[in-house]
């Protein structure tokens, strides 16, 4: 999970561990010590134990309640269960302000407004050059493709989620949602490039395997230079009847340019998603991406949660 993730997780539950205490009532003249609302309390618990960090911490607070009781939802403890119970959540709720505070201490000036956001998974790199030229492409994409440039808009560098290579862009002013449609669309178009891409690679492939002569070979590779080329030049065209005509062939090239780029840098691992505490109408306009992992069952509470408070 992400640090994020983590955090989220912390501070949507820290008030809940908090009020998790043991209950007094008085019978016959003694003092019993009871829980109430147990199932409650064990399905965030249940969450909470899907963030590794906090898992020992966790498992070790469930466990203070004896096996026989942990189906109910109101029971009776001894005063010893009691002791260890409320021991074992103090040791939580010390790991949960942990990690709040290491993440607002990380993010301290990163806006608390609802602003739109989107997340990019950058592959994993073995040589810093390679690492530096996919963040050159980026950057061409995200300053120079003519359909994420506007007026009342712009895209702007977050943050980098520790110990990830995931990178948060912030996209801030009135027309943010146009940006994030045509960036959508771009994604769309680039994930068709790639596929197109595969596939030539895999036919060009297929024909040095039959050892053709060289001049055969170079007319072979040409042809697929050329549909490629054909390829990028229809999904501009595409992309202007869905987005508005370009200006002139200049535009028209950094738009294929930018398709180029990225779908080059999603055969090796690239994604781009909505940010995950985006709004469902932002969410659904992403393209579905080829191997894209399935946001954990933990960060779909998550996102649901934050909905709820906002």
């Amino acid at each position: 999970m992400r640090l994020y993730g983590m955090y989220y997780a912390c501070k949507k539950y820290l008030q809940a561990v908090a009020d998790m205490e043991v209950e007094n009532r008085i019978a016959n003249g003694s003092t019993i010590k009871f829980i109430s609302g147990w199932k409650n309390k064990a399905t965030i618990l249940n969450e909470l134990a899907k963030i590794e960090p906090l898992r020992q911490e966790v498992r070790k607070f469930y466990e203070t309640i004896p096996v026989m009781y942990r189906d109910q939802d109101r029971f009776d403890i001894t005063t010893s269960n009691a002791n260890k119970y409320i021991a074992a959540r103090k040791e939580l709720l010390t790991s949960m302000k942990a990690i709040v505070n290491l993440y607002e201490s990380i993010n301290s000036s990163k806006s608390s407004n609802n602003v739109m956001g989107i997340d990019i998974k950058l592959p994993q790199f073995n040589d810093i050059g390679e690492f530096s030229k996919c963040l050159q492409d980026l950057d061409f994409v995200i300053k120079q493709c003519p359909y994420l440039q506007n007026k009342d808009a712009e895209i702007k560098y977050s943050s980098v989620d520790v110990g990830s290579t995931w990178l948060t862009f912030l996209v801030i002013g009135a027309a943010g949602i146009t940006l994030i449609k045509n960036l959508c669309s771009i994604v769309d178009y680039a994930i068709k490039i790639k596929s197109h891409f595969l596939t030539v690679k895999a036919q060009e492939e297929a024909f040095q395997s039959l050892k053709l002569q060289n001049d055969v070979m170079i007319q072979v590779t040409e042809a697929f230079d050329k549909a490629n080329n054909v390829v990028v030049q229809n999904c501009v065209e595409d992309l202007e009847r869905e987005l508005g005509a370009l200006k002139d062939g200049e535009e028209k090239g950094k738009v294929g340019k930018s398709l180029e780029k990225l779908s080059f840098w999603m055969d090796k691992g690239l994604q781009i998603y909505s940010a995950i505490d985006a709004p469902d109408e932002i969410k659904d306009l992403f393209p579905e991406q080829e191997e894209m992992p399935k946001l954990s069952d933990d960060l779909i509470k998550l996102i649901e949660m934050k909905k709820e408070n906002k």
